[in-house]
């Protein structure tokens, strides 16, 4: 994939995220700069200082930044690929009748976490192997929601309805308060995989799921 400038101009990384940055060191000898992260403005804070030494910059135009090797993964058929729809629900703002002790957040309406028994759980869907499928998360919360699919790569296709410029392979795609996502991916890995939110807190008190690959 071919290196490109982060949307809205910021990295955004929930738990399990991650990224390659790619760092035109070009400012003025002497100068020194800070990697802020505010995205929680009441909690904003410094990660780190970059500090520049006395040796001349680069140019200031970078070279043609190198394009990385296609990933050897199978890309999803979107006009043949099944659908379904996902539903994250609860929080302390959100409806949370009917969940059951310790239990605040859902998937589909329901929770499945550690606060209760910890015992094994249904699948929430069973995907034939080697199919394509298209899932449309809906993040019915006023929380983001860090949301990891193991044993799978995907693309996020869309957001609110509008197509996405750029699809990278992730496994984790951040979910705002209220946002839809599109992922589309090949199930070409059985087995029963873990659809859970990244918040461990909100994994362990309901918002866990499993998807099943045959």
């Amino acid at each position: 994939m071919a290196p490109h400038e982060p949307e809205r101009g910021a990295v955004v990384l929930g738990r399990a995220m991650r990224a390659d940055l790619i760092l035109d060191m070009t400012a003025a000898p002497g100068s020194r700069h800070t990697v802020h992260d505010g995205f929680y403005r009441r909690l904003a804070y410094n990660l780190v200082d970059i500090e520049y030494g006395g040796e001349a910059p680069l140019p200031a135009k970078a070279a043609d930044l190198p394009r990385l090797a296609d990933n050897p993964l199978t890309e999803p058929d979107l006009r043949a690929a099944e659908r379904h729809e996902i539903v994250f629900t609860g929080g302390m703002m959100g409806n949370m009748r009917g969940l059951g002790r310790g239990m605040a957040w859902a998937v589909n309406g329901i929770a499945n976490g550690c606060g209760d028994s910890g015992l094994p759980f249904e699948p929430l869907l069973v995907l034939r192997k080697g199919r394509s499928c298209i899932l449309h998360l809906v993040n019915d919360t006023r929380w983001h929601h860090p949301t990891h699919l193991h044993g799978h790569s995907f693309r996020v296709i869309s957001r609110n309805g509008n197509p996405t410029r750029h699809r990278e392979w992730l496994d984790t795609v951040m979910l705002e308060p209220r946002e839809r996502a599109e992922i589309a991916f090949v199930a070409d890995n059985p087995g029963d995989w873990m659809f859970h939110c990244h918040v461990l807190e909100h994994q362990a008190s309901g918002m866990m799921s499993c998807i099943r690959v045959t």
